[in-house]
């Protein structure tokens, strides 16, 4: 699927999924993508998906839209990785591969395939950036080797004697098997069974450990014991001794009659084991331990050699590497499955937000809302009720991804469900919301919110307040009022009371309902926005427009931020009833 991701602005790290027909941008919420910059049009630009391409195409914005640095008014197709800037706002376009054959990076509608008989592109081919011509003035093929690891190499491995580590040309052969048999293999737990089953095959001791270190905690952990003859150990006995001495030194150790070695005389496992040969080597990665490979044995009537400590050390360097690059594969395969579920999260959330504002004669309403690393918990809603009456509705839950989003959506569908019944009072509507929240939320998760019901005729608002940040109210003479009357947190307490109170907005006032990510912002300092802060800018700048309003408060917020990251969610309504001297601007 194609996408936009955002690479600057105050949105930047932000993926929109390009999933319709027609994809609207700009900074008004009735956009299919909503992007808040001061220097974008309400409606600004738009994204044709039209059979195998992308068409981009100006909607006449004031500013202007520009594609890969060049003005770009006419339609204009679009190519994977296109930049296109409006204002301070970067958006990257983004073709999957399973994008229908959208437009390709060479810009060809489809890739031309070379075919193994015919290995030479059509020369006549716009667009063709290179030529494969088949080179016939090679020679016979005299042998071949299939690539990849096989059986023979185990079979290989299988073969090997005390005698063969003597000589240098058979010792390397081993190697080239052992690298082999573990290059290709990024399970972690196959390769270090793998690993495991090589050494024992090998080696041949009667214990094999393998011990990798935390990288969180750098503790140092048996992760795979085998032993041999098929015996299930039910402890591990292992000599403390020789592995600290092989992690503080670095080195390979070879203890031979280990119950006498003048270096490890004191050991009480040495002892208590009857250790006859051990050997440990570490597991070392640029410098850096990731953990030890030992092995021992209490049967075996010939010491270990030096020459299998050498081979030891070999397939513990060649194991070091494997086992990083299986750890980094995985830490890859992760990351790819969280971007994909912060994208799912994502497109989740943003379908929940109303895409219109209710038809409000004589008010102004505008809102906006920015998540914090691509996803959050906040919401916010505008609800027609049965009485006549307008709900605003505010909702920050807690947590951040998929389970935020998911508990988002179910606060959305009991909240409009909820708001229907017309016996029912707004305090009984968030008792019953409280309810039904409690039964679904799992691991300390809750939801604050504040409803607020308002009749547009003479401007009297109902309201309750379920532990959310109290909304503002803030009259023409410069009166505040806080909506705090309510109950607890959803989700807390099944049985909880609430209680709701009254109050009007009056002529030329202002409500303002908001999360605490607005007023916990913080610099790079630490310095946090705060409410006074918050409080003291309504009140200079509400006498301007709600849209004018909600966007002064982005402003200063990101001023205050600066280039700190955004660490909570930032979301914000704006609710103005104009007053008979005033005209509605645009």
């Amino acid at each position: 699927m194609a996408r936009l991701v955002i690479e600057s602005g105050a949105e930047k790290g932000s993926v929109y999924p390009l999933d319709r027909p027609v994809n609207t941008v700009g900074r008004s919420v009735t956009n299919t993508i909503q992007i808040v910059d001061r220097r974008m049009s309400r409606n600004h630009l738009e994204i044709h998906i039209q059979g195998s391409r992308l068409v981009l195409k100006d909607l006449g914005s004031k500013n202007g839209t520009l594609l890969n640095g060049n003005a770009s008014v006419a339609p204009v197709n679009l190519s994977n990785n296109d930049k296109i800037q409006v204002g301070d706002t970067i958006m990257r376009v983004e073709i999957g591969d399973t994008a229908d054959h959208l437009v390709a990076e060479d810009g060809l509608d489809e890739a031309t395939p070379v075919t193994a008989s015919g290995l030479e592109r059509d020369k006549e081919q716009s667009g063709s950036r290179f030529r494969i011509l088949e080179e016939k003035q090679w020679g016979s093929t005299r042998s071949e080797r299939r690539a990849g690891y096989s059986s023979n190499a185990q079979e290989a491995l299988e073969k090997t004697s005390i005698q063969d580590f003597r000589m240098p040309n058979r010792r390397l052969e081993i190697l080239y098997q052992v690298t082999d048999a573990i290059r290709s293999v990024f399970d972690l737990d196959a390769l270090l069974d793998r690993i495991i089953s090589i050494i024992q095959t090998v080696v041949r001791p009667d214990r094999t450990y393998l011990l990798l270190m935390d990288p969180n905690t750098g503790v140092l952990t048996p992760t795979v014991v085998k032993v041999r003859h098929g015996e299930s150990p039910t402890e591990i006995k292992i000599s403390s001794s020789i592995v600290q001495r092989c992690l503080k030194d670095g080195v390979s150790l070879l203890v031979s009659d280990a119950s006498v070695d003048e270096r490890f005389n004191s050991s009480e496992s040495i002892i208590a084991n009857a250790i006859r040969t051990a050997m440990v080597a570490p597991l070392i990665f640029k410098g850096g331990s990731i953990g030890v490979i030992y092995v021992d044995t209490q049967s075996r009537s010939a010491a270990f050699t030096e020459d299998e400590l050498e081979m030891l050390t070999s397939i513990a360097n060649q194991a070091a590497v494997a086992i990083t690059n299986a750890r980094l594969q995985t830490q890859i395969l992760e990351q790819h499955k969280l971007a994909r579920e912060m994208e799912i999260a994502r497109t989740i959330q943003m379908n929940l937000l109303p895409k219109t504002y209710p038809d409000l004669p004589g008010y102004q309403l505008s809102a906006m809302s920015l998540p914090a690393k691509q996803v959050g918990g906040d919401y916010y809603d505008f609800l027609k009720m049965p009485d006549g009456r307008i709900g605003l509705a505010i909702a920050d839950v807690s947590g951040k991804g998929v389970p935020a989003a998911i508990l988002t959506a179910t606060t959305r569908s009991y909240l409009q469900s909820e708001t229907m019944h017309k016996e029912s009072t707004l305090a009984q509507t968030v008792g019953r919301m409280n309810r039904m929240v409690h039964r679904d939320v799992t691991n300390d998760m809750y939801v604050t919110m504040a409803l607020v019901a308002i009749d547009p005729v003479d401007g009297s608002l109902e309201y309750v307040n379920a532990g959310h940040t109290h909304p503002v109210l803030v009259s023409q003479n410069a009166k505040t009022e806080f909506l705090g009357e309510g109950g607890v947190f959803l989700g807390l307490d099944p049985d909880a009371i609430y209680i709701s109170d009254k109050t009007t907005l009056p002529p030329g006032g202002v409500l303002v309902l908001y999360t605490d990510g607005v007023t916990d912002i913080q610099s790079t300092g630490g310095n946090r926005f705060g409410s006074e802060e918050f409080y003291e800018l309504i009140h200079d700048k509400f006498h301007l427009s709600a849209e004018e309003i909600r966007n002064a408060i982005y402003q200063a917020c990101l001023k205050h931020r600066g280039t700190a990251e955004q660490f909570d969610d930032f979301t914000l309504i704006v609710l103005k009833r104009l007053d008979f001297n005033e005209s509605e601007i645009d």
